[in-house]
């Protein structure tokens, strides 16, 4: 039995007055005996038979060849997804270092130079994490015109010791944080 509708509606269909008692009832028994059915001989599932991920993009393949995706999935944003070492004197992040860990181990240290926004254009809550592997301190720079650094009163801006580890956190287009172990600044 098809349903019968009473009002025409976006669908085109239907019979334009109020249904007759009988013909609610006869879409309640033709609906009823349709979810039956289902219950009767429940439809037998697809299941997965492969997941596949590449980066952050997953792909779910079912046993009928059936592909659903590729899927984007989310990136926590706070931790460091990538280790690198930085074996040079100086670095300056692009943006692929977005959300990295970098092990800094050149002998006489490293200069990073954070750049401008209209350079590299990470987007706020970007974390860039440096540890000092090597004797010599990190030491974080920018241009003459360049974002500016908020570090901590009475500390220089630039890693505290061997083993130190400092976190630049973007907070405005042109803005970093320093978090970590940072140098104090015996002058002060």
């Amino acid at each position: 039995m098809t349903i019968v509708y009473r009002t025409t509606g976006a669908w085109g269909v239907g019979q334009g007055y109020n249904l007759t008692a009988l013909q609610v009832d006869g879409n309640f028994y033709d609906l009823d005996q349709r979810i039956q059915a289902i219950e009767d001989n429940p439809p037998e599932p697809v299941n997965i038979s492969n997941i596949t991920v590449v980066g952050t993009q997953m792909t779910i393949y079912l046993e009928d060849e059936t592909a659903f995706g590729p899927f984007t999935l989310p990136q926590a944003n706070f931790r460091p997804s990538a280790v690198a070492t930085v074996a040079t004197n100086t670095h300056t992040p692009v943006l692929a270092d977005a959300n990295s860990y970098k092990r800094c181990t050149h002998v006489d240290g490293c200069t990073v130079t954070v750049p401008l926004n209209s350079a590299v254009a990470f987007p706020v809550d970007t974390e860039l994490t440096y540890r000092q592997a090597a004797d010599e301190p990190v030491i974080f720079d920018t241009l003459t015109d360049g974002p500016t650094l908020n570090g901590i009163a009475g500390f220089l801006d630039m890693s505290g010791g061997r083993g130190a580890t400092v976190t630049l956190k973007k907070v405005a287009t042109d803005e970093w944080d320093l978090i970590g172990l940072l140098a104090e600044d015996v002058t002060a």
